[in-house]
This record gives structure tokens, sequence and C-alpha cells, in this order.
């Protein structure tokens, strides 16, 4: 599950450089290439990592670049899909648990425990699934011998 977890966050992170290196060579910003590695490693940080690549992004544009608002306004755009759109399919469909399950354990995450919460809430949401129904993806079968005996002591009470 852990694995899982991790596979999910790196793939998230990599769509995360994609859209800031794509943006800003659009924009035509200083140092896009640099500033997307940065955007896409601090990602990993659930949300220290993109205050500080919004920081960064847009203070460079202040001082480099007339298009930093558009910059700014993408920005925020990218992180209403990440937050509502992406992270909750790629999280649910890597863990097998639904989206709405993976925005509902983000937020009690961020309620009770704050970065850490956030941090560790599709991770325990995901080991609690498994705790509770099982392995993603295992059916469970009748034991035939339980269903046999049931069967004929069914059978032996009703004859």
């Amino acid at each position: 599950m852990l694995t899982e977890y991790i596979r999910a966050q790196v793939l998230l992170c990599g769509f995360s450089f994609l859209f800031y290196l794509s943006a800003m060579i659009l924009l035509r910003f200083p140092h896009a290439f640099a500033l997307g590695m940065l955007g896409g490693l601090l990602e990993f940080l659930p949300a220290l990592g993109w205050i500080t690549t919004f920081a960064a992004i847009v203070g460079i544009g202040v001082v480099n670049h007339l298009h930093w608002i558009w910059m700014a306004a993408l920005l925020g755009l990218w992180r209403v899909i990440q937050d509502y759109f992406l992270t909750p399919r790629v999280m649910g469909s890597h863990l097998k648990i639904h989206p709405l399950a993976a925005i509902f354990a983000l937020l009690v995450g961020a309620e009770l425990g704050g970065i850490v919460g956030i941090y560790l809430a599709v991770p325990v949401m995901a080991s609690l699934r498994v705790i509770l129904r099982g392995r993603p993806g295992q059916r469970l079968e009748p034991n035939p011998q339980t269903v046999e005996g049931a069967e004929r002591a069914f059978t032996e009470t009703t004859a």
C-alpha cells in the first residue's frame, strides 16, 4: 500500500512539473526549467511545497517578467485542478479508494494533524480499508467445508 502511495505521489509530482514547465515556457518566463523542476520536487510536500513554489515563481515573475499576474492565475487554477480533480482520482485509482473518500481523508487529516495529518491521511485510510475489507482486489470466497456443514445442519434440523 505504501508503494502505491509513493507511486501516486511521484505521478502527481510529474504532472506538476509538466504543468509548471509548459505554463512558464508559454508565458516566456525566465528559468522555466529550473523553476518547473523545483515545483515538481516540492509538490511531494503537502502544503509547504506548493506554497513555496508559488512564492518562487511569482516572486521571480514580479522582478523579471510582465506576465506574472497571468502566471499567478494559472498557478491558482492548477491548484484547484490538482486538489479537487487530479489528486483524488490518482490516489483513488492507485490505492483503490473512492475519490470523494480521498478528499474526505485529506480534510479530516488537515483538521486533526495539520500538515502531518494531510501527509498521512490517505495512507491511513487505505490501510484501514485493507484491514476492514481485505486486500484491494481480493475476493472473499466461502469455505466449502463450512458451507457444506451448514447445509447439512440446516437439513438435519428441518427434517
